[in-house]
């Protein structure tokens, strides 16, 4: 294993050496990968429309992750919302699964709604994303 993936997985990750020894050579790569180009993207959730939200959320308001699942808390615009952030792990995921295997990385990412289905549905709020993913110069 690569040495330098091997110091990262033991010192910020606190991967065993029994579980190391579980990781192919293949996993080993995308994980090589995901290490070296996850903190070259980020993803923008931009609110794009907001109904009757309880946390407040409005259009314009965004949420920015970076490196991977990591919510920018200093770049952020929105109000944290719980029933937003699940969909928007999703996005995290596939970033991560982007960089991993090299793929385009920058793709089109399908939006989201946030979890309450709103007033027609028996919710209250409907709040829907605009997905971005964008390389940080």
């Amino acid at each position: 294993m690569d040495e330098m993936l091997k110091e990262f997985a033991t010192n910020v990750m606190g991967m065993t050496e029994e579980d190391l020894a579980k990781i192919s050579p293949e996993m080993g790569e995308g994980l090589k990968n995901a290490m070296l180009n996850i903190g070259r993207y980020r993803i923008v959730a931009e609110v794009i429309s907001s109904q009757y939200c309880f946390a407040g959320l409005q259009p314009g308001q965004k949420y920015i992750l970076q490196n991977g699942p990591q919510l920018n808390t200093a770049e952020s615009t929105a109000p944290v919302c719980v029933g937003a952030l699940p969909p928007l792990a999703e996005r995290a995921n596939l970033l991560l699964d982007r960089v991993y295997n090299n793929v385009n990385v920058t793709a089109p990412m399908a939006g989201f709604r946030c979890h309450d289905p709103g007033i027609n549905l028996g919710g209250l709020g409907h709040v829907q994303f605009k997905v971005t993913v964008e390389e940080i110069a």
